[in-house]
Formats: C-alpha cells, structure tokens, sequence
C-alpha cells in the first residue's frame, strides 16, 4: 500500500479523487497515509520486495531482514518455501 501512497504523493490529485479512481476507501486510505508519514520513508516496508536466490536449487541460504533491523537467516528449499507463501 505504500506504493500506492507514493503514487499519490507523485499526482496533483486529492485523496478522494485519487481513492476514486483506484477504487480505495478514503478512510482506507488516509490510515496508510498516516502510517507511511510515521513510517519516515518510502520504502515499501509493509509491500513485496525482491527476493535472490543464491546457491544450489536443492538447498539455499535464506535471510529475511525486517525494517526495524531484525534479520532472519536459515537453510531452507525454495520449494518448502512457496508453500509457506501460498499459505500465508
């Protein structure tokens, strides 16, 4: 959603128009605004982000970093790992 509030950012357009046209709730809308604005960035912390697989396709080292600074590191399939995905 931060990506949509830096789109946002980027128009000439009002919340309420812009919420029009991509069929967004102001309230909705106005909440992520808000978070973005405590956030401090534009970095989509709360979105996707490119993931690089390294390694073999048998076996990769996987490490999640989260904005706050945590980091998350294990061995792990790639294929165990779309599954977790698509059951989130």
């Amino acid at each position: 959603m931060f990506a949509l509030v830096d789109k946002w950012k980027s128009s000439e357009a009002t919340q309420k128009q812009f919420c029009a046209e991509h069929e967004v709730k102001v309230g909705t809308f106005a909440y992520w605004v808000a978070k973005h604005k405590r956030a401090g960035s534009s970095d989509p912390a709360g979105g996707f982000v490119d993931v690089d697989i390294f390694g073999s396709a048998d076996s990769a080292a996987v490490r999640i970093t989260y904005p706050n600074g945590v980091v998350v590191s294990c061995q792990a399939e790639p294929a165990l790992i779309g599954r977790l995905i698509h059951l989130a």
